[in-house]
């Protein structure tokens, strides 16, 4: 048999230890041209950065997966401008405009479409309305968008204000105690209860029992594992996305998943029994929608619902913790605050809905407070289109990750002056030298566009029933009040809040 010649002969005739180093040297070499290309030759090399992030994901991964973004991202603005190239394949911005050009519909161009697309389901074909594309998520949307309109609002507000009523009971009998205790935890509590209640037909209990429900806490950890994981499946090659990730990590995430689609479940199916009937409850605009046959499937509403619970309960607690905290940091707006609705209720019944968001001072501290301290913490990244596009008058081409990320858009001070002071006013005193200049048109902590957050309406009547009622009725005092806890936090997908020790005193004006 002949031995083979020429080029083919000349490799078979090598050492194979010197083949052994050739692959080894290629496969060290790789990850150094990807570098090189990274910093010289890729189509983001011009816009400012630091040079670790444009080199490899590595760098911002490491804060994303550490949970330290918030304060990274807010140093790479402040030292390099409104837009940052944050990963080699990443542009962050900060501008107002840069809103409209990224989550908006534009002119002969879709919108753009979502940086990830992955389900942890135990299903993978299923999404939800967050994972779901833009048609499954437009699907979702209009099952859902009556349950959350002025008119069923207003039909809620009983419900909303029942568990209310126990969140006042509970925090009066802390003050009668005088004892310290975590106001985030009963925050939490009523948050949860409240879209519970109105997502499964009944709370959660954790009001009456004091205490978070397990499926909670798993809802948590797995939400903050699957954020950890989309840094990985990002930066990983395909050989180990598809064997390590997909076959032996993931799978645990989905297991949890599953365990909480099953409670989900037991709860949506006692609740399909009684029919849509005349609670104005969000399944009951769900099961209208579907009998016009364009609505969603069971899977479809456990997934959905899941996420609903958590993005209108975790979203809700946060903005109000961050409020209050701020609050007792700034005495001179809480008595304002104070008097504002001591003025506009003779008691704390007559403390509703509509009242509420015909007080000037009470919109501003919360627009204030979510501005200092906004609950999203990282970006919501979208993918520009093949053909590229411009943002805030940046072109920027075809395939790159963009978002903003608003915790440093908004203690920028190029869009806010003095902006890391909580100063209300400046939501009202619009005519006032010192504000006039802010770009309020940046704050946009619901979000825009197609996906903004479908239950801002709900979000909004809760934080000011909330944080009215909670100011009208009592006095707070931090029990640690030289304890930063802005800065005490970490955050991936949502943030991890140390507990926020007050004590109450019932407030001598309310009736």
């Amino acid at each position: 048999m002949s031995q083979p010649t020429g080029i083919i002969g000349s490799l078979l005739a090598l050492d194979k230890l010197l083949v052994a180093e050739l692959v080894l040297a290629s496969v060290c070499l790789y990850p150094v041209w990807c570098i090189i290309y990274n910093l010289y030759f890729h189509p983001l090399r011009h816009f400012p950065g630091p040079k670790l992030a444009a080199a490899t994901q590595l760098y911002t991964s490491y804060y994303l997966v550490t949970g330290k973004p918030i304060e990274h991202f807010r140093k790479m603005h402040a030292k390099y401008g409104e837009v940052v190239r944050t990963k080699p394949n990443d542009l962050s911005f900060i501008t107002d405009t840069a809103w409209r050009d990224i989550y908006m519909h534009r002119q002969g161009k879709p919108q753009m479409m979502k940086s990830h697309r992955l389900s942890f389901e135990a299903d993978p074909d299923l999404f939800n309305i967050i994972s779901g594309d833009d048609d499954t998520h437009a699907r979702h949307r209009r099952s859902l968008a009556h349950a959350f309109s002025d008119k069923a609002l207003k039909e809620q507000e009983p419900l909303i204000q029942q568990y209310i009523d126990l969140l006042i009971d509970d925090v009066r009998n802390q003050a009668k105690t005088g004892t310290a205790f975590d106001i985030i935890d009963r925050l939490n509590w009523v948050s949860f209860d409240i879209i519970g209640d109105l997502a499964f037909g009944e709370p959660f209990g954790a009001l009456e029992t004091k205490s978070t429900h397990p499926w909670i806490d798993k809802f948590f950890t797995s939400t903050q594992m699957g954020c950890a994981m989309m840094e990985v499946l990002d930066f990983v090659g395909t050989f180990w996305r598809d064997t390590i990730l997909k076959q032996i990590i993931i799978p645990g995430i989905m297991q949890s998943n599953a365990q909480m689609a099953d409670f989900a479940l037991e709860k949506i199916d006692a609740r399909l029994e009684r029919g849509i009937g005349n609670r104005p409850d969000l399944m009951s605009f769900v099961l209208k929608n579907n009998e016009e046959g364009k609505g969603m499937s069971k899977k479809e509403i456990v997934s959905t619902f899941n996420i609903l619970v958590v993005a209108g309960s975790e979203t809700i607690g946060t903005a109000l913790a961050g409020a209050l905290y701020l609050l007792q940091k700034n005495p001179r707006v809480v008595r304002k605050l104070k008097e504002e609705l001591h003025q506009a209720f003779a008691n704390d019944k007559e403390i509703d809905l509509t009242k509420t968001y015909q007080l000037t001072y009470l919109n501003a501290v919360l627009s204030e407070s979510m501005r200092l301290y906004p609950p999203p913490p990282v970006s919501l990244r979208r993918v520009v289109e093949p053909e590229g596009t411009t943002i805030s008058g940046y072109k920027v081409p075809g395939g790159i990750n963009v978002g903003i990320p608003q915790p440093s858009a908004y203690i920028s001070p190029t869009n806010f002056s003095e902006p890391r002071s909580f100063i209300p006013e400046r939501w009202i005193e619009t005519s006032n030298p010192k504000y006039a200049n802010d770009k309020r048109a940046v704050f946009k902590p619901f979000s825009i566009g197609a996906r903004n957050c479908v239950g801002q309406n709900l979000a909004n009547t809760e934080l000011r029933l909330i944080l009215s009622r909670l100011i009208y009725n009592f006095e707070f005092e931090l029990e640690n009040p030289d304890f930063n806890w802005l800065d005490e936090q970490t955050a991936r997908i949502i943030r991890v809040k140390p507990p926020l020790v007050v004590r109450a005193k019932v407030d001598e004006q309310a009736k």
